[in-house]
């Protein structure tokens, strides 16, 4: 791979390192954001405890919005009253378009293990809630915006999944998009929503082109599980 400046690195970077949240004594989790500017994204995180680092979390994406996406990682198995490095990287390119894809690496952050024995009651007590912040998304060139809030304690995180769909003819159920919801606490997050032929045409011809939607959200970090109707509104 070739590291050097892409789509998204002049005045957004690629990748942005944000500091480590609910740090313990054998874990952490690793924040940070990436600016794919439209072209798309994988992303990871290189850890260890130099800033040579050595090892990676899974590589995740692709993500293709124009906004910026925050993005998180969990690891496990660290040392009591360690140091560690870590940075996120992303990656974007295909080999067979260019030769070699394009590596962007945001830059070094660090953070401390806990002696062992540490009380770590604090970081235990951590909660976060998500919400959704409008029921009326207006749709442009085939997309739409579902924008979602993070609330909670400091360091906390949301991360969820979200899904749109609508009632067709003859009761046929059409996907309508969705994303997945990543944010640290005190901070705001969209998630776009591809909508899709069948979705459009049904919003197309609905009266005023507005469209009854509904939105499921489920969530493996944080909680707000939702699950109402929202409306689809056709700029």
């Amino acid at each position: 791979m070739m590291v050097g400046a892409g789509a998204g690195d002049a005045a957004s970077p690629a990748a942005v390192t944000h500091a480590a949240t609910s740090v313990s004594t054998h874990s952490a989790n690793l924040n940070g954001a990436i600016n794919s500017g439209g072209i798309a994204t994988f992303w990871e995180f290189q850890w260890g405890t130099t800033t040579a680092y050595g090892q990676n979390t899974v590589a995740a994406g692709p993500i293709s919005d124009s906004g910026s996406d925050s993005v998180m990682a969990p690891i496990r198995g660290l040392q009591p009253g360690t140091t560690y490095h870590f940075r996120l990287v992303a990656v974007q390119g295909a080999a067979g378009v260019s030769g070699a894809a394009t590596l962007h690496g945001g830059t070094d952050s660090e953070f401390t293990t806990p002696a062992s024995g540490t009380n770590t009651s604090r970081s235990k007590s951590k909660h976060a809630k998500a919400s959704l912040r409008s029921r009326t998304l207006d749709v442009s060139k085939g997309s739409t915006l579902i924008p979602w809030a993070c609330a909670g304690t400091a360091g906390a995180v949301c991360k969820g999944k979200i899904s749109l769909s609508a009632r067709g003819s003859l009761g046929k159920i059409v996907t309508c998009g969705g994303g997945t919801f990543v944010a640290s606490t005190g901070r705001h997050h969209t998630v776009r929503a591809q909508l899709g032929k069948p979705c459009l045409s049904l919003l197309e011809s609905a009266p005023n082109h507005r469209l009854a939607a509904s939105l499921k959200a489920s969530f493996s970090q944080g909680t707000g599980n939702l699950k109402t109707t929202v409306t689809l509104l056709l700029g």
